[in-house]
């Protein structure tokens, strides 16, 4: 019996430009996802920012809690920009899928915490079983959990800050008693702001506090929208110098609304906005 011979065939033309083809679309996908997770990782990472002291006569609020020296959000964050003397602190809401209101900026935990939930999906309970493990000076922070608003109106309560509440995304406005409910309960002096002008005008049916409009460029449609709320004013992004070159703040103010400015971080900015009218300014790192 004679021993079989393996014979190797040849590829076609066609089968070698089909596996060249999927060996580069391969190698390009491989390049996307490595570079998306590099930019999401700067994205993540939170700045060192250089500290820096105003003497201007301006309202400052601390960006999600005093986030140049704590972990942003946090509990840690809000108690440091009592201790620093701010005006208000910034927080950002959502609620639970059991209905505790948490702060946090994201819709889920992946940037600040040690495991990735979708917020609104998850059980407080379930929330507390993480630990924030990223932000300014976290070495000094160990099995920080994540903030309730509760405890965040505490801390506004103990410094007398006033308490500076976004409210994110579209859904959940009818629970919004459930927020000015505790607001009432500890006695503290709110601002309410969004995104999103539809959450401005639930959450006015409730209470009249002062409600701010965000918006990236002050258009004149934003200026009608705030007309139509008592108490309404409009707060853009002060970096963005299309608001200085289009007229829009001196339009804001003379239409008698109030105006502010986020996220300014440097007093040569801060000084700009103040000489346009400017007084309300939103800051992670300024300080009087």
């Amino acid at each position: 019996m004679s021993e079989a011979v393996k014979v190797k065939k040849k590829w076609s033309k066609k089968k070698k430009i089909a596996v060249i083809v999927l060996s580069v679309l391969l190698a390009l996908i491989i390049l996307v996802v490595i570079a998306g997770v590099c930019v999401l990782n700067w994205y993540c990472k939170t700045p060192d920012f250089e500290l820096a002291k105003t003497q201007q006569q301006v309202t400052l609020v601390a960006h999600r809690g005093y986030r140049a020296v704590a972990p942003e959000n946090t509990s840690a964050a809000f108690e440091e920009a009592g201790k620093a003397g701010f005006w208000g602190a910034e927080c950002d809401i959502y609620r639970t899928k059991d209905g505790v209101w948490v702060v946090t900026h994201d819709v889920n935990t992946y940037r600040m915490m040690d495991k990735m939930s979708w917020v609104e999906k998850k059980t407080y309970d379930e929330l507390m079983e993480e630990t924030v493990d990223n932000g300014s000076n976290i070495e000094n922070y160990p099995d920080l959990k994540i903030c309730t608003l509760e405890e965040y109106l505490q801390i506004c309560k103990e410094y007398g800050m006033t308490a500076v509440i976004e409210l994110k995304g579209k859904n959940n406005t009818e629970y919004y008693s459930d927020v000015t409910d505790l607001v009432e309960k500890y006695g503290v002096d709110a601002v309410y702001i969004s995104f999103h002008f539809e959450n401005l005008e639930k959450i006015r049916e409730l209470t009249d506090a002062p409600v701010y409009y965000l918006v990236q460029e002050i258009e004149d449609e934003d200026i009608e929208f705030a007309k139509t709320l008592e108490n309404c004013g409009i707060d853009f992004n002060g970096e963005k110098e299309e608001n200085f070159e289009n007229g829009m703040i001196e339009k804001c103010i003379d239409s008698g609304l109030d105006v502010g400015a986020w996220t300014i971080n440097d007093t040569e900015l801060l000084d700009k906005l103040v000489a346009s009218g400017v007084t309300l300014i939103t800051t992670d790192s300024i300080t009087k």
